[in-house]
C-alpha cells in the first residue's frame, strides 16, 4: 500500500531526530510512496533534504515576531497541506507537535507524531548552563506540552521502550503508543580503524575512547572527562575524543567542557573535535564508544558506531541499551555515577578480547536489525494502526 506522506520538521539543525526523519523519508520515497518534508526553517536540515532529493516545503519566519511565529507557522503548514494533500502528517520535534496539534484537526488529517526523547532531556538544555532557574521552567513546559500535544495525536511512534515509559507517565495513553526502534541505511564500507587515524592524524599505538553529539549538558561528556581523568595516569597512551557542534549557537557548556579538561591538565590527550561527519574517519579511529547521556531517546552516532564495530558503554537512562544490548554488544553504566563508568571503561580497556567480542556482536546487530528497512517497515505497520483513528 502506497501514501501520501508529510513529514514536519521544526529545527534548521541536524541533529538525531532530523536525520532519523530524512533517512525515513529517502527509504519511503525508494518504496514508492508520495513523501514531502515540510520545513519550518532553513538550516543543514532542509539543506540535507535537498541533498537526497526529498521534495521540500520551507518556510522562513526568522523576520517575524515571538508572537507573530506561532501563526505564521501554522499559516505555513496549512498551506503545504493543502497544496500537497497527503493521506497522513507526521511530526518529528515538540514543535511540530504543537503545530499539527493546530491545524490536522480542522483539515481532517490524520496525524501521528515520533517521539524521538524524553521530555525530561530540557531540563539540560544548553541555556540553562547560566541560567539554572530555567530548568523547572523548561521541564514542566515540555512536559505539560507532550501531554496535550502527543495526546491528541492518532498515534504516537516512541524510538525506544524507556521514550514510551517517560510518555506514559506524562498521561499519554498505552493506546495511543508503538515502540518503533530507529534504524539507520547500511553502511556498505566503512573506513578501517587504520584510515580514520590517518584521516585525523591520530596515533596507531593509542588507546581512544570517543563519544558524538551536541555540545550540550544532556550528553554526560563532563562524566566522561570526569571518568577519563580517573584513567589517564596509569594509562600514559589513552586519548579521549569529542565530536559535536553548539546547539544554537549556545556555547557555554563547550567552554564549560574546555575548562574543566584544563583544570585537569589533559589538554594534549583531550580533544573537542567540533562538528564531523562521523563516517569520515572519527569513528573508524576509535577503539571505545560511549553513550553517558543523562537522557537519551535512542543515539543514531552509537548505531553509527556499531556500524563501524565498534564495542560501547552505554548509560542506563535511555533507550541505547534496547539498541546495543547489555553484555552483548555493550557495557551499561548506571547514568550520572562517574565511578561506575571508570570500572567499565576498566573492563574494556584491559580486555581486547572483550572488545573484539562486544565490537563484532555490534557490528551483526546494526547489518541485522538497526536497519533504515526494518525502521520502514515497523512505520508502515504503525500507519495502518493508527491513520484510521
Amino acid at each position: 500500500m502506497t501514501r501520501r506522506i508529510l513529514h514536519v520538521l521544526g529545527s534548521p539543525h541536524l541533529g538525531g531526530a532530523e536525520s532519523m526523519c530524512l533517512h525515513l523519508a529517502r527509504e519511503q520515497l525508494r518504496r514508492g510512496h508520495d513523501v514531502h518534508v515540510h520545513c519550518f526553517e532553513a538550516g543543514a536540515a532542509s539543506a540535507k533534504a535537498q541533498e537526497l532529493g526529498i521534495p521540500l516545503s520551507l518556510q522562513n519566519v526568522t523576520t517575524y515576531s515571538r508572537k507573530a511565529r506561532w501563526g505564521a507557522l501554522a499559516h505555513g503548514l496549512k498551506r503545504t497541506l493543502q497544496t500537497h494533500p497527503p493521506d497522513l502528517v507526521h511530526s518529528h520535534v515538540p514543535i511540530t507537535n504543537l503545530i499539527c496539534h493546530r491545524v490536522a484537526p480542522s483539515l481532517k488529517i490524520p496525524w501521528v507524531a515520533t517521539a524521538h526523547g524524553s521530555w525530561r532531556l530540557f531540563a539540560y538544555a544548553p541555556q540553562t548552563v547560566d541560567k539554572p532557574w530555567l530548568k523547572p521552567f523548561l521541564l514542566v513546559r515540555h512536559a505539560i506540552g507532550d501531554r496535550i500535544t502527543l495526546r491528541s495525536a492518532a498515534g504516537v511512534a516512541a524510538i525506544s521502550e524507556y521514550v514510551k515509559r517517560e510518555l506514559r507517565q506524562i498521561g499519554v495513553p498505552e493506546k495511543k503508543m508503538m515502540v518503533v526502534h530507529d534504524g539507520l541505511p547500511t553502511n556498505a564500507h566503512p573506513l578501517t580503524r587504520a584510515a580514520g587515524r590517518s584521516a585525523l592524524g591520530l596515533p596507531d599505538d593509542a588507546l581512544i575512547i570517543g563519544s558524538l553529539g551536541f555540545f550540550s549538558p544532556v550528553k554526560g561528556f563532563d562524566l566522561l572527562i570526569h571518568a577519563f581523568a580517573k584513567l589517564a595516569t596509569d594509562r600514559p597512551k589513552l586519548m579521549l575524543l569529542i565530536a559535536g557542534g553548539d546547539v544554537f549557537g549556545h556555547d557555554e557548556h563547550r567552554q564549560e567542557l574546555i575548562e574543566l579538561i584544563e583544570h585537569y591538565g589533559l589538554a594534549a590527550r583531550i580533544q573537542l573535535l567540533g562538528a564531523l561527519d562521523p563516517k569520515a574517519g572519527f569513528l573508524a579511529a576509535l577503539d571505545i564508544f560511549v553513550v553517558a547521556s543523562r537522557s537519551e531517546g535512542l543515539s543514531l552516532s552509537l548505531v553509527e558506531a556499531m556500524q563501524h564495530g565498534k564495542p560501547s558503554i552505554v548509560s542506563s537512562a535511555g533507550g541505547s541499551l534496547e539498541a546495543a544490548r547489555p553484555e552483548r554488544e555493550a557495557l551499561v553504566f548506571r547514568s550520572g555515577d562517574v565511578d561506575d563508568l571508570v570500572q567499565n571503561l576498566e573492563r574494556l580497556l584491559s580486555s581486547e578480547t572483550l572488545r573484539t567480542g562486544l565490537g563484532h556482536a555490534a557490528q551483526e546487530r546494526a547489518a541485522t536489525y538497526l536497519t533504515i528497512g526494518r525502521c520502514a517497515d515497523d512505520y508502515d505497520n504503525f500507519y495502518t494502526a493508527f491513520e484510521s483513528s
